[in-house]
C-alpha cells in the first residue's frame, strides 16, 4: 500500500549487533539496490550500548522508564555511527519533514530520540511502553505504522524458526511488545544479514489477520 505516493515507503530495523559485520557500509548499499524501489527509513539498535545499559540496570535496578531512554540515547549514537558510514543518507529528524517533500528511492536515517520524544506521542495508535519490552524492533513497527510504510524489514543477526509473531517474541528473537506494534503492518520480512549473501524469511501479513508463520524465501 502507498497511501497515494508515487514510491512505496519501507521502514528497515538494522540490528546494533551487526555493526560489528566487516563492510557493512557496503553490504547495506548492495542490499538496498536489490529491492524494489522505494523510501527506505533506517532505524539502527542500540547493540552492545543497549546492553551495557541492561547489565548496569541488573547491577544497581534502574527506574525501567531512566533504562528505557538510556537505551534510546545508545541507539541514536549508533545512527549517529551509521550515518558516518553512510554519507550518502539523509538525516530524518522528525518524520513531520516526509509531509514536506515527495517520495523518492533515498536512504534516511531516523533519529529515534526525536520520533520517540516528539513524533510518536502525537501519532494515532498505541503508544510504545517505556520499558524493556519495546526495543528497536518495536520501535522499527511503530514507525513502520506511523508513516504508513509497505513492509517492514528487521535485519538481524540469524533466521528466525517458522513460528508466529507471538512465538517470535515469547523466543527472544523479537522483543515482547513487537506482536502488538506490528499488529497492523501489511508485511514484514526477516532477514539474516550477518550471512554474506543475506537469506530471509517472509512473514505472514497480519492486518486483519493476527500474527501467522513465516514462509522462507530466497
Amino acid at each position: 500500500m502507498t497511501h497515494g505516493h508515487a514510491l512505496p515507503r519501507r521502514v528497515v530495523k538494522l540490528g546494533g549487533s551487526l555493526l560489528d559485520v566487516p563492510g557493512l557500509a557496503g553490504r547495506l548499499r548492495s542490499w538496498l539496490a536489490r529491492q524494489e524501489p522505494a523510501e527506505t527509513l533506517l532505524i539502527v539498535g542500540g547493540g552492545a550500548l543497549a546492553d551495557a545499559i541492561r547489565e548496569a540496570d541488573h547491577h544497581h535496578g534502574l527506574p525501567e522508564n531512566v533504562a528505557h531512554w538510556l537505551c534510546i540515547r545508545a541507539m541514536a549514537i549508533q545512527a549517529e555511527l551509521v550515518r558516518a558510514l553512510l554519507p550518502e543518507a539523509v538525516w530524518l529528524d522528525s518524520v513531520a519533514e516526509l509531509a514536506a517533500r515527495p517520495v523518492g528511492p533515498r536512504l534516511a536515517i531516523t533519529d529515534p530520540w526525536r520520533f520517540l520524544r516528539e513524533d510518536e506521542p502525537r501519532a494515532l495508535g498505541t503508544r510504545l511502553p517505556e520499558s524493556w519490552d519495546v526495543t528497536s524492533d518495536s520501535i522499527a513497527a511503530r514507525l513502520a505504522e506511523i508513516v504508513g510504510a509497505a513492509e517492514l524489514v528487521l535485519l538481524k543477526s540469524a533466521l528466525p524458526s517458522e513460528k508466529s509473531i507471538a512465538e517470535l517474541a515469547a523466543a527472544g528473537y523479537v522483543d515482547r511488545f513487537f506482536p502488538q506494534a506490528a499488529a497492523g503492518l501489511e508485511c514484514i520480512r526477516y532477514v539474516n544479514f550477518r550471512d554474506a549473501h543475506p537469506p530471509e524469511v517472509l512473514g505472514a501479513a497480519t492486518r486483519d489477520r493476527g500474527a501467522e508463520s513465516a514462509e522462507r524465501v530466497g
